[in-house]
């Protein structure tokens, strides 16, 4: 039984520092999530609160069919978008959320330094300004580095759907890039 396992059956048996153990874990991986969806530190703030609610309260739920941290990175997933659909504040960005993001078309030691930068900078650019759906499945496979079974059960889609989706962003982002 892993860790998370034995502070999932305390908590379950009313222990509250298991739970707080629990948090304190994963407290920031989900709000790195959550601001990548959210883009602004408050909302961010307030959804992974309502996160960590949600996971208390369905606890009991938890059936270990995949790992804790990737059920609870579904809950997070879910509510954030929840949080964008009601206050449909897709468009502003109060705080700039900065990714590292790498280029990785063509000869890194061919291309002089100014223009991979140029190229890096307009990446980061088009990854920022797709809707946050798309820009969650990029962040959870290429940045988070999640298995694709991991991204499409987080994102409640199917193995095929999420690899397909993916492959259409990387397709649509190639496609802007050599447009600019």
């Amino acid at each position: 039984m892993t860790q998370d396992h034995l502070e999932i059956h305390s908590a379950l048996q009313g222990d509250v520092r298991a739970y707080a153990a629990l948090v304190n874990k994963y407290q920031s991986m989900v709000f790195v999530l959550v601001r990548s969806v959210c883009r602004s530190a408050e909302d961010a703030q307030e959804v992974t609160q309502d996160v960590f609610l949600k996971v208390y309260q369905q606890l009991h739920t938890f059936q270990g069919n995949a790992s804790f941290r990737t059920w609870l990175y579904r809950i997070a997933y879910n509510t954030a978008i929840s949080h964008i659909r009601k206050s449909k504040t897709r468009g502003k960005a109060e705080d700039a959320y900065t990714r590292d993001v790498t280029y990785t078309g063509g000869e890194a030691d061919e291309e002089p330094d100014l223009q991979r930068e140029a190229r890096y900078e307009q990446l980061r650019s088009l990854v920022e300004a797709l809707p946050p759906q798309e820009r969650m499945l990029i962040e959870l496979y290429y940045y988070k580095e999640l298995k694709m079974e991991e991204v499409a059960y987080i994102c409640g889609m199917t193995l095929s759907n999420a690899k397909v989706r993916i492959f259409r962003i990387r397709q649509k982002l190639q496609e802007a890039m050599t447009k600019a």
